[in-house]
């Protein structure tokens, strides 16, 4: 048994160091023996995840992307999980051609990721990094500056999944309208928790706040691009807290430098870290380092989602978590 855990979120201290241990104690079984191991090899470029993926029978991944070339190096996969909730660096597609399960950590921080979501929104909406900053530089006091609350107000949000569900109860809070574009789900989701279901244009022309939880995909890449950004209220504001390639960076900031929405904030970028972004250079768009979901409980709760579900791929039993479904009309 051979399980390759390619780069970790959180290396100290190690999650997974007692994993075959306590899976055999946990059972009271010998499952393995001294010829099995779990490596760290910390890789995030194809070719040296190939590398250290061979003969893998559990793949376990963060950042390092997992294609179709890795999959056919390591051999005969059991499992491969993502450290996370989003999996866009897993080649689901052809993981399901070869029969391999893919799982994630659904669910350890959506409230963390929906909350961070709306702490942006309230910071730039006040500009409170700017007025930070240049209060501390002497620059501006007081009834000098001005504020654009987002209170009454509409909050719309882009993909209604865990973290967009979240989100809701927290922009009602605030006293918002929310509304909602989702095209992959059923109307009784939206009836559920009482929110309109509204097209994508529509929901452009009437947001104060355009918040994004949708995921990663060919369909949504740059799904926030020039054209979109002349659709919404010159007072609006972007929130990213999903996926940094929904959003046309540059695009981005000649949208707000130039007065077609009011302001930004993203806590994901379209290469991370984001050394080279334009957004750096933005005033009107608020930044953090992708740590929304970073609080000490959603690790503690995406470890043992992870462990969890490795110590059943390790046992041959059900998994609890698996994406791509489909997968079992290829292994039977």
């Amino acid at each position: 048994m051979r399980v390759v855990v390619t780069d970790r979120p959180f290396p100290q201290p190690n999650p997974y160091h007692d994993l075959l241990e306590t899976t055999d104690a946990l059972y009271d079984d010998a499952l393995t023996g001294p010829e099995d191991e779990i490596v760290y090899p910390e890789v995030t470029t194809e070719e040296a995840t190939v590398e250290a993926c061979r003969g893998a029978d559990v793949i376990v991944t963060f950042i390092a992307p997992i294609t179709g070339r890795v999959m056919d190096a390591a051999g005969d996969v059991s499992l491969i999980v993502r450290q996370g909730a989003g999996y866009d660096n897993i080649d689901v597609t052809a993981a399901t051609e070869r029969g391999i399960p893919v799982s994630n950590a659904p669910d350890y921080g959506s409230k963390d990721v929906a909350s961070h979501g709306l702490a942006m929104a309230m910071a730039a909406s006040h500009d409170i990094v700017r007025a930070d900053r240049q209060l501390r530089s002497n620059e501006g006091w007081g009834s000098s500056r001005v504020i654009e609350p987002l209170h009454s107000g509409t909050y719309g949000i882009v993909g209604l999944g865990r973290i967009g569900r979240r989100a809701v109860p927290m922009a009602r809070g605030l006293g918002m309208d929310v509304i909602a574009y989702d095209p992959v789900l059923d109307d009784d989701i939206f009836e559920a928790l009482d929110v309109e279901p509204v097209s994508f244009d529509d929901l452009l022309d009437r947001s104060d706040c355009v918040a994004l939880h949708a995921p990663l995909t060919d369909v949504t890449h740059h799904m926030f691009s020039a054209e979109e950004f002349s659709k919404m209220k010159s007072s609006a504001i972007l929130v990213n807290v999903a996926r940094g390639p929904l959003v046309d960076e540059d695009a981005l900031v000649e949208a707000v430098e130039s007065g077609e929405i009011r302001a930004a904030a993203l806590d994901v970028f379209e290469s991370e870290p984001p050394t080279d972004s334009p957004v750096l250079e933005c005033d009107g768009i608020t930044v953090s380092p992708h740590h929304a979901g970073s609080s000490p409980a959603a690790k503690e709760r995406k470890i043992s989602i992870v462990r969890d579900e490795i110590e059943r791929a390790l046992r041959g039993e059900a998994l609890h978590n698996v994406v791509n479904q489909e997968v079992y009309q290829f292994r039977g």
